[in-house]
């Protein structure tokens, strides 16, 4: 579904991202994992648009789609969260859904086919009871789950998730992934940042390791978590996830 070929990105002359690439099929949960300052949102930036790479191509669904304008990648079934939110404050929740409905891949006939949409979303995401609360009166955890609504009123293929439990507690933590799952078993193939190891390890099938910009592991959650430079430079000798190192 998505083909990284020798990604690097220089900013005045600091290389950021160096050489990387990797392969995600459809249909699962794949996972980017590494230091602050590893290079993964700048990875997202340039999957998603936002950066044009120094080096390198981004193919998905087989096509080459690196030059593509940024508005266009939300129509091609490509959504993505930020790691600092930034809901419309000042608009209600629904109306922040609705927004997001009027882009991607939807083929509305106005506000009425928005706000139907939107309010399915809600209802997906757990935001029913709360539509009409203004978005800057969230808790961090509703504003998560408001910032995964507006990607998903898009209608995406693949979504990419940075960093969406940041700052939760462990219970909101296990509600947070229960919706991943969910996401997931509604078709939509997920790449996701994430430092909540645990969350990482029980979602993903596949994980990819950054450190100072380049690609230094890339397999399973096991063949992962024992890797030893992974351990090194990210892990530290005792993970405490139950893991094998046999």
């Amino acid at each position: 579904m998505l083909k990284v070929e020798s990604l690097t990105k220089i900013f005045r002359g600091l290389k950021a991202v160096s050489n990387v690439s990797f392969e995600m099929g459809e249909g699962g949960i794949s996972g980017m994992i590494g230091p602050n300052g590893a290079g993964k949102t700048t990875i997202f930036n340039m999957i998603s648009g936002f950066f044009r790479p120094t080096e390198g191509r981004v193919f998905y669904r087989g096509r080459d789609i690196t030059d593509l304008p940024v508005h266009k990648y939300t129509g091609e079934g490509i959504a993505r969260t930020f790691q600092i939110m930034k809901p419309l404050a000042h608009m209600n929740v629904l109306d922040n859904v609705v927004s997001g409905a009027f882009f991607g891949r939807n083929e509305n006939r106005g506000y009425a086919d928005a706000k139907e949409k939107a309010l399915e979303i809600i209802e997906f995401t757990h935001l029913a009871d709360k539509r009409h609360f203004l978005a800057k009166e969230l808790g961090t955890a509703d504003k998560k789950r408001l910032e995964l609504a507006r990607a998903l009123a898009t209608r995406p293929d693949l979504l990419l998730l940075d960093e969406v439990m940041a700052g939760l507690n462990p219970i909101e933590t296990d509600e947070a992934m229960e919706l991943v799952r969910k996401i997931n078993r509604s078709g939509i193939t997920i790449l996701m940042i994430e430092h909540v190891m645990r969350a990482v390890v029980d979602l993903c099938s596949e994980i990819l390791v950054l450190h100072h910009g380049e690609r230094i592991s890339f397999g399973s959650p096991e063949q992962v978590m024992n890797d030893p430079l992974v351990i090194e430079v990210y892990l530290g000798k005792d993970d405490g996830y139950g893991i094998s190192r046999n």
